[in-house]
């Protein structure tokens, strides 16, 4: 109970042993003063808790050092994924080039020698 509820209290018990200040009113007859009914105290079961309170500052640490390394490992693990990635994008993208350059230089043979069997056709008619 915090000293002005024992006050309160006090006062309260004070004001029903004087029968002039059942009205409320101040000692010095300023303004009423509300009385507070005694407040209830709750009669709660609560379960009983199973956690450990006799770990150790370091222990916690410990334990936070080991779960933060678990997804250092993971971010770890995907940048080496993504690496791998990137180098075998990088193979596909010349590969491509280079399949590209291929066609477009048959492509050009081709038309040369469409070209030339023209003319030759061209050449003996």
């Amino acid at each position: 109970m915090s000293a002005s509820e024992e006050r309160n209290s006090n006062e309260l018990y004070t004001r029903t042993e004087e029968p002039d200040r059942l009205d409320g009113m101040d000692e010095d007859g300023d303004a009423p003063q509300p009385v507070l009914p005694e407040p209830k105290l709750l009669d709660l079961e609560l379960p009983q808790s199973e956690l450990d309170l006799t770990m150790t500052i370091d222990s916690i640490f410990a334990e936070m050092a080991n779960s933060a390394s678990e997804p250092e490992h993971k971010v770890h693990k995907r940048a080496s994924n993504v690496m791998k990635l990137s180098q075998e994008n990088e193979s596909l993208k010349e590969q491509l080039r280079a399949m590209t350059e291929r066609l477009e230089a048959a492509e050009r043979k081709q038309r040369e020698l469409e070209e030339t069997k023209k003319r030759s056709n061209n050449a003996t008619s």
